[in-house]
């Protein structure tokens, strides 16, 4: 009985260590930008791919919905999320623009 009982455990855990592990990333377009986030357990931090290059970004203070701000090969980059919708800025704040993402 134990043998059988070890062998169940065994192929148990080998079965769960087979299971790919689920993304928790979000995949939009913004304009000509491809980006994908994954947002940190706590939510103090996302990483953001952009065309292939990554950042992690900051949670910053704002007044609706959650903006993340950092730096990605010398420019200024904010994502701006409020519920499901995704706006991006690239540049400092006097000059960026915003570029709607939509799901991809």
């Amino acid at each position: 009985m134990k043998r059988v009982l070890i062998g169940l455990v065994a192929a148990l855990s080998v079965a769960a260590c087979d299971k790919p592990k689920e993304s928790n990333a979000i995949i939009r377009t913004c304009g000509d930008y491809d980006v994908e986030i994954t947002l940190s357990d706590t939510g103090d931090t996302i990483d953001a791919t952009i065309n292939g290059d990554a950042a992690t970004l900051n949670h910053a203070i704002s007044a609706s919905g959650a903006r993340y701000v950092g730096v990605l090969n010398d420019t200024d980059v904010t994502l701006w999320n409020k519920g499901e919708d995704w706006t991006l800025f690239l540049g400092d704040d006097d000059t960026a623009v915003a570029i709607e993402c939509v799901a991809k």
